[in-house]
């Protein structure tokens, strides 16, 4: 069977092992709402269980740092094929596999220039998924502000740890290569991270949203050139990972290196993540977008594929419909570009 491919980018430290495992946590969720199940194998079980277990342990704490309390990034010691796959499969209750979804991680030092074996891995990644998701750390992009209950405001020093965490210079570079001859459509999602603090409101959501395109500036225009804007889609998704843990402060450490910490907003708050399976809803819009549309089959191996998975599959098709229709679109939820490629 056919993998679709995911590419989980982001430089080190950001989040994404912790995205992917926020993910996870909500596939039961996903099968109770809708006629599928989303299965890890087992390998993929194993890791995300251990992960899953570790964010919660930081739930439990009033007070957390993000470096000690948060999941160790991933680490490949034999280098890139040892990486783990993280593989989850899609049918129906009781029936064998329809689609297969593979999500991809990998050390953030790999997105650094001083890393080039890592860094063709990742352009290699990129152009062979079919979608990318970017883990943005948040409180790196917008801190510091002003926070007055819901809302908030950025000051003079927004985005001081910006360039350092999430080094968008880079991933804009990787993009610039991997992108640079584009044949078939492709997903794009921001996912901030961490982001509890700033998405309590529509207002302090929308301004959030503002503070992506702004921050992404350059990427996104890069994405909207009129040589690849009409096979990219790109969309903003803010998931909250913990959902207790609220950002509190920044300390500065020797050599001038951020320290973040978190905190429960009351004693009785506890784990509650909010929006992962947002990821997926937008995953599926794309791909069952893909499958409907007949100028793509004749070019397009993953096209070709998800014609024969769908074609026949009444029962199995519909749900697939019926889950991605019931995405959002807002409180920092927006489709940026490419709406053709998501509407189903």
């Amino acid at each position: 069977m056919k993998e679709i491919t995911t590419t989980m980018l982001g430089a080190s430290g950001v989040g994404k092992t912790t995205l992917l495992t926020s993910m996870y946590e909500q596939l039961e969720k996903i099968s109770k709402e809708v006629k599928l199940k989303l299965e890890p194998d087992k390998e993929t079980k194993a890791i995300l269980d251990e992960n899953s277990a570790k964010l919660k342990s930081m739930a439990d704490e009033l007070k957390a740092e993000e470096r000690k309390k948060g999941i160790s990034g991933t680490s490949a010691p034999a280098g890139p094929e040892s990486l783990p796959k993280f593989t989850f499969n899609i049918n129906e209750a009781g029936s064998k596999t329809k689609l297969r979804l593979l999500f991809r991680d990998y050390p953030g030092g790999y997105v650094s220039p001083t890393d080039p074996v890592g860094r063709d891995f990742v352009k290699k990644l990129l152009r062979e998924s079919a979608a990318v998701i970017i883990a943005i750390d948040t409180p790196a992009m917008v801190e510091p502000t002003i926070i007055q209950g819901d809302k908030w405001r950025l000051t003079g020093q927004s985005g001081r740890w910006h360039e350092a965490r999430n080094q968008p210079d880079d991933i804009l570079k990787i993009f610039e290569a991997a992108y640079y001859k584009l044949k078939e459509p492709k997903l794009v999602i921001l996912a901030p991270i961490k982001c509890e603090t700033y998405v309590q409101s529509e207002e302090s959501a929308n301004q959030l949203l503002g503070c992506i395109k702004e921050k992404y500036a350059p990427l996104l225009e890069f994405l909207k050139h009129p040589s690849r804007a009409e096979n990219i889609a790109v969309v903003t998704a803010p998931v909250q990972t913990v959902g207790c843990m609220f950002f509190s402060r920044i300390t500065i450490e020797d050599f001038n290196k951020p320290r973040f910490w978190f905190r429960k907003r009351n004693t009785e708050a506890t784990y509650a993540p909010k929006d992962n399976d947002e990821l997926l809803r937008y995953l599926l819009s794309f791909l069952f977008r893909l499958h409907n549309d007949d100028l793509l089959v004749e070019r397009s191996e993953i096209v070709s594929f998800l014609r024969h998975v769908l074609k026949h599959e009444t029962v199995f098709k519909q749900a697939v419909k019926e889950f991605a229709e019931n995405r959002k679109t807002t409180g920092g939820f927006a489709i940026l570009q490419g709406e053709q490629w998501l509407n189903i």
